[in-house]
C-alpha cells in the first residue's frame, strides 16, 4: 500500500479490506447506508449470542482504520434485546471510549475482529443480565435520550435531605439552556449576569431538590407512581417536605435531582405534570376527562393523593441537566484540586503582568478577588494584555472583570477603579479580609509606602511585590509575611535591588516622543512563562503554610542577553536560562534550590 499517495486512494483501499474479510468470514452483506458522509459502508452480518440470532449492522467510517466502526443492531434484534447496558433507543451499541481506548490502523482485521467481540461482549451480559450495575455508568445518555427537548444548568449543592431551591429562566448566547437552578436566588442571577445572559427576576420559580441514596435502575420510572415508590425505596428522612411541596406548587412541577455513585454525582429533572384523564363511566361505556381530585373542589392540591390514587399513571416529563459547579469543573476539566476555591486575593495593578497573574489565579481555583487599577486600557497595552483591541478605552479592572468572569461564572470580582493609596487612605483595613495581597505596579514608593503599613500592622496579609526586568531577562517576587516582616527598602541599594539580574537595567528601558512614554520591553510568551512559575511559587507558599519571607527570582533566557551584549550581574553569570532561585529573607541566607527547566 506504499504506492498509495491519495488520502482517500487508502481509505478506500482499507474499505474494500473490510468488506471482503467481513463477507468471507461472517457472510455479510451489504446494505444502503443511512449516513454515506460519515459511516459509506455498511454491512448485515449474524451472530450467535447465548441462545439468540442477533442481526448486527456493521457502519465502516470513511476514515477507517483510523476510526472505530459503529455497530447498530437491526430492527427485529433490537426488540429482542431492549433494554440492555451500553445499548441505546438508536439501536448504538456503545463500545470504546475515545478517551481510553485507541484504533490501531496497522491492523485493520484486528480492528474489525476486537469490535465484533466487544459487541459479543456487551450483548452476552446484557442478555444473561450479568451486567445490570453498568445502567448507572451510562445514566446520563439514557436519561437525555428520553428528556424533553432543551436543557437545564444547576449550581446546587449536593446534600443529604430534601430542600427547597430555586429555577431561573434564563436565555443563554448559543446555548440551548432553558435556566440553571441555585441554593439561592443570587447565585443564579450573578452566573447569568457573568456570561451575558437574558432573565427575569420575577420568573425565579421555587422548587425542590432531591438526593436518591440508590441507583436508580433502568428502565426509568415513566409516571407518578413510579417517582413514589423510588422515593419510597430511597428511605429519604424528610419525605414529607415532598408531599408539601406538591401541595403548595401548581404543575408542571419541575424536581432537581442527584445520584452519587462512588463519590461522583449524577444530575437530572423529572417534572409532575398538569392531573389529566380519561374515565369510563358505567352507563353506555362513556368517557370523560378528570382534571381534579375525587371529592376535592377545583384546583385543590393534596400532592399524596394525586400521585398514589386519582392520578398515579400521569406520565412525567424527563430533562437533562449539566452540573457547572466550580467544584465539579475543576474536577472535569483539572486535577480535581479544590483547596484554592475558598482564598480571597487582592490585585494592584492590572496592566500585562497583574492581568496574566489574575487569569492564572483562577485557573488555579481561586473564586474570590479585589482588582485595582485606576488606568484605562490603551493599544500600546494590548499586545501583551489578556485584553484586546475591543475592550480599549475601559478601564483595566472593568475590562479584565467582564472578560473573565465570562469564562469563570462562578466567580467572584470586585474592582476599585482608583489609585491605591487613595483606596488606603479611605479604607485602611479594607484589605485584611484577603488572604493575599499582590502588588503588580512596579512602583517602588508606593511599594514602600505599604511595606511601612504592614510593618505598623495596618495591613495584616502577606504581600507579594512582582516586578520584571527589560526584555524579560529576569522577575522578581518578594513575599513578606506582617507577622515577621522585614523593611523591604533594606533589599534596595540606591534604588538597585540586591537580586537584580541586569547591570544597568534602566538603561534597556524604551521611549517614545512625548512625556512618560517611557516602557520596558518583553514579549509575551516569556510573560506567560513568569507568571506560571510565579504561581507554582504562590502554591507553595499556600501549601506550606508556614510563615516566612522570600525573594523569588525568575530567570529567563538569560543566553540571549549574552549575545544581545546584554552585561549580567556577577551573581547570575553563571545561571542557566529559565531557572529559578529562592532567597529566605530572615538571614539573607540563599536557598540552594535550583529549578532548572
Amino acid at each position: 500500500m506504499e504506492d498509495l499517495h491519495s488520502l482517500a486512494d487508502i481509505y478506500e483501499k482499507y474499505k474494500e479490506v473490510a468488506i471482503s474479510y467481513l463477507q468471507t468470514n461472517y457472510g455479510a452483506v451489504l446494505l444502503e447506508s443511512e449516513n454515506k458522509v460519515k459511516y459509506p459502508t455498511s454491512l448485515l452480518l449474524n451472530l450467535q449470542v447465548n441462545n439468540l440470532v442477533v442481526s448486527l449492522i456493521i457502519n465502516i467510517p470513511f476514515n477507517f482504520p483510523d476510526a472505530f466502526p459503529q455497530v447498530k443492531l437491526d430492527e427485529l434484534s433490537f426488540e429482542k434485546v431492549f433494554p440492555i447496558p451500553h445499548l441505546d433507543i438508536f439501536k448504538t451499541l456503545c463500545l470504546f471510549d475515545d478517551v481510553v481506548a485507541s484504533p490501531n490502523p496497522r491492523n485493520p482485521i484486528g480492528l474489525l475482529e476486537v469490535t465484533l467481540e466487544k459487541s459479543l461482549e456487551i450483548l452476552s451480559k446484557g442478555i444473561s443480565k450479568q451486567n445490570v450495575n453498568e445502567y448507572i455508568e451510562e445514566f446520563d445518555s439514557y436519561w437525555l435520550q428520553e428528556s424533553e427537548v432543551g436543557l437545564f444548568l444547576s449550581l446546587v449543592e449536593p446534600s443529604e435531605e430534601i430542600k427547597t431551591i430555586f429555577l431561573l429562566p434564563c436565555a443563554l448566547k448559543r446555548q440551548n439552556r432553558r435556566g440553571i437552578f441555585a441554593d439561592k436566588k443570587s447565585e443564579a442571577i450573578k452566573w447569568i449576569q457573568n456570561i451575558g445572559g437574558r432573565y427575569d427576576e420575577e420568573e425565579t420559580i421555587e422548587t425542590l431538590y432531591v438526593p436518591l441514596k440508590k441507583p436508580m435502575s433502568y428502565p426509568f420510572p415513566k409516571n407518578n407512581k413510579e417517582i413514589y415508590h423510588l422515593l419510597k425505596e430511597n428511605e429519604l428522612p424528610n419525605l414529607n417536605e415532598y408531599i408539601t411541596y406538591l401541595d403548595k406548587k401548581p404543575r408542571p412541577s419541575k424536581v432537581l435531582f442527584s445520584i452519587e455513585v462512588d463519590g461522583i454525582n449524577t444530575w437530572g429533572i423529572w417534572e409532575h405534570t398538569e392531573p389529566f384523564k380519561w374515565n369510563t363511566l358505567l352507563y353506555k361505556g362513556r368517557k370523560r376527562t378528570q382534571r381534579n381530585l375525587k371529592g376535592f373542589r377545583k384546583k385543590t392540591r393534596n400532592g399524596r393523593l394525586e400521585i398514589i390514587r386519582d392520578f398515579p399513571e400521569q406520565e412525567i416529563n424527563k430533562y437533562y441537566v449539566e452540573d457547572v459547579r466550580a467544584s465539579r469543573l475543576s474536577i472535569r476539566g483539572g486535577d480535581g484540586d479544590l483547596k484554592n476555591h475558598a482564598r480571597n486575593v487582592v490585585v494592584i495593578g492590572c496592566g500585562a503582568v497583574g492581568s496574566h497573574l489574575i487569569q492564572g489565579l483562577f485557573d488555579i481555583g481561586v473564586q474570590h478577588m479585589l482588582l485595582i487599577d485606576y488606568d484605562t486600557l490603551s493599544f500600546e497595552n494590548i499586545n501583551r494584555h489578556v485584553c484586546g483591541a475591543s475592550d480599549v478605552g475601559s478601564k483595566k479592572t472593568d475590562a479584565i472583570k467582564n472578560k473573565l468572569r465570562q469564562h469563570y461564572p462562578t466567580s467572584q470580582i470586585h474592582v476599585c477603579s482608583e489609585d491605591i493609596m487613595t483606596f488606603l487612605k479611605l479604607y485602611p483595613e479594607g484589605l485584611n479580609s484577603y488572604d493575599l495581597i499582590i502588588s503588580a505596579i512596579s512602583n517602588a514608593p508606593i511599594e514602600q509606602r505599604m511595606n511601612e503599613l504592614q510593618l505598623k500592622g495596618v495591613i495584616t496579609p502577606p504581600v507579594l511585590n512582582i516586578w520584571v526586568e527589560p526584555y524579560l531577562a529576569a522577575g522578581h517576587a518578594i513575599w513578606i509575611e506582617s507577622t515577621i516582616g522585614i523593611n523591604i527598602s533594606s533589599l534596595f541599594d540606591k534604588g538597585k535591588y540586591k537580586y537584580q539580574v541586569l547591570k544597568n537595567g534602566n538603561q534597556y528601558t524604551k521611549k517614545e516622543l512625548g512625556c512618560s512614554t517611557s516602557y520596558v520591553p518583553y514579549g509575551a510568551l516569556e510573560l506567560k512563562k513568569f507568571t506560571t512559575d510565579t504561581l507554582l511559587f504562590i502554591c507553595q507558599q499556600w501549601e506550606k503554610g508556614r510563615e516566612e519571607n522570600i525573594a523569588f527570582t525568575w530567570l529567563g533566557n538569560l543566553t540571549e542577553q549574552r549575545k544581545n551584549q546584554r552585561y549580567l550581574e556577577p551573581r547570575w553569570v553563571g545561571a542557566t536560562d529559565f531557572s529559578t532561585r529562592y532567597n529566605y529573607l530572615e538571614t539573607f541566607k540563599e536557598s540552594a534550590e535550583d529549578d532548572d527547566i
